[in-house]
């Protein structure tokens, strides 16, 4: 696909949280119209989640040369973590770096002593569901739910630590 390595970083730089916003837009710009919006949603729950004041959360971003192609996080939430914001744009897919994003938060959050991870999702992402379940992960919640868009269904899958 490229010639350049896939390199990833967590280091906290200006822009971050607009930049993990922007990276949802990007990447389900292709995936319909149900996901219009979805970025103004994560800018929110960004900033809810006060990451400069948060010391066991943590955001990883996957680079391609001077492009930021993807972001994965692990949310403190007090004995468990929360696998947030897991996006890899289409053209750097199909390389390993989605399952290094994710892998690198679930590495933390065993260093952090969190004792399981969730995360939650929506249906119609077959690809991240597939390795979600190759990690682990167990479907934990599946029902119908208002989302950003309107109603869709909200997942829910945990992995024990």
């Amino acid at each position: 696909m490229q010639n350049e390595p896939i390199t990833f970083r967590h280091d906290r730089r200006p822009g971050d949280d607009a930049l993990i916003a922007d990276l949802h837009r990007r990447g389900y710009a292709g995936e319909g119209a149900r996901f219009d919006g979805l970025d103004a949603h994560v800018a929110e729950l960004v900033a809810d989640a006060d990451l400069d004041n948060a010391p066991r959360s943590r955001v990883w971003f996957a680079e391609l040369g001077a492009e930021t192609v993807g972001c994965a996080a692990m949310i403190d939430r007090g004995d468990q973590g929360q696998l947030r914001w897991v996006i890899l744009l289409p053209g750097a897919r199909g390389e390993g770096a989605g399952r290094t994003l994710v892998t690198l938060a679930l590495d933390h959050a065993r260093s952090c002593g969190f004792k399981s991870v969730y995360l939650e999702t929506t249906d119609g992402l077959d690809a991240s569901m597939g390795l979600y379940e190759a990690l682990g992960f167990t479907l934990t919640r599946n029902e119908a739910a208002e989302l950003w868009h309107g109603l869709g269904h909200e997942i829910t899958m945990t992995l024990s630590l």
